[in-house]
């Protein structure tokens, strides 16, 4: 029970990634913090990690986009359970935006309000808690995008990029005061919104050439990362990025 008596607020908590950390947390003895937009859906895990006795999960509903949301929500969690042990910050969209001349504010602000805003701002509530209670833990979700681009992600890859410096910014401020922040930057994963493209054998021909390990990678074993992170096996280690691309980056 690596997680035993931590309070752990997972935001996207509803669905892909989330849900899954959510789960793996639950069985590792977690009190959880579930934090979402999507209100039927949180529900049920919420009530689905309850049902199993697995650690235990409240559900926060939450709109990331809103920083009066944000701080509302971890101001509930503080009063519900007293403390923030670890955060979660997996909220986010992905998808792809015109090309570089052609991308409007619009597209701009749907990522970055999402992305960029709303991780920062809920890193900042749970920091500020964690402040007065001299320990936490913070795993941001970055991606490969972060360090490789293409000509269709570029919000999207702006965004990851300035996940990974706010991770640095708060490792170096937090780690004198017991907090730590470290970012886990997934490849190309196996989600509901990506399993479309098994059926895709050109897409799937384009995985295995540039993947060594020749498949996507599952949300199972980005969990078991973001775990080990928020575990106490995990000490030392503040201001890195956990990359989990079955060997992406490490291609020619």
């Amino acid at each position: 029970m690596q997680l035993k008596g931590k309070v752990c607020i997972v935001t996207g908590a509803a669905s892909g990634i989330g849900r899954c950390v959510s789960d793996l947390f639950a069985e590792e003895g977690a009190t959880l913090a579930l934090v979402d937009l999507q209100e039927e859906s949180g529900h049920e895990v919420a009530s689905a990690i309850n049902a199993r006795g697995q650690g235990s999960a409240r559900f926060y509903a939450c709109d990331v986009r809103s920083v009066g949301e944000i701080r509302g929500a971890v101001d509930a969690v503080k009063s519900d359970f007293g403390r923030v042990d670890v955060l979660a910050n997996i909220a986010g969209v992905s998808r792809r935006t015109p090309l570089i001349e052609a991308v409007t504010e619009e597209d701009w602000d749907a990522i970055t309000s999402v992305n960029l805003k709303g991780a920062f701002f809920m890193a900042q509530s749970a920091y500020r808690v964690m402040l007065e209670q001299g320990h936490g833990k913070i795993i941001n979700m970055g991606s490969t995008r972060a360090m490789v681009s293409d000509e269709k992600h570029v919000v999207y890859d702006a965004t990851k990029g300035g996940i990974h410096a706010i991770t640095r910014s708060f490792a170096v401020a937090g780690g004198p005061k017991g907090i730590v922040t470290n970012t886990v930057a997934p490849g190309y994963v196996l989600t509901p919104m990506t399993e479309h493209n098994l059926n895709n054998d050109g897409w799937m021909g384009h995985l295995r050439e540039r993947v060594p390990i020749g498949r996507m990678v599952e949300m199972r074993e980005v969990a078991e990362i973001v775990l080990f992170v928020a575990s106490d096996r995990c000490g030392g280690v503040n201001g890195s990025v956990f990359v989990v691309d079955g060997g992406r980056m490490a291609h020619d």
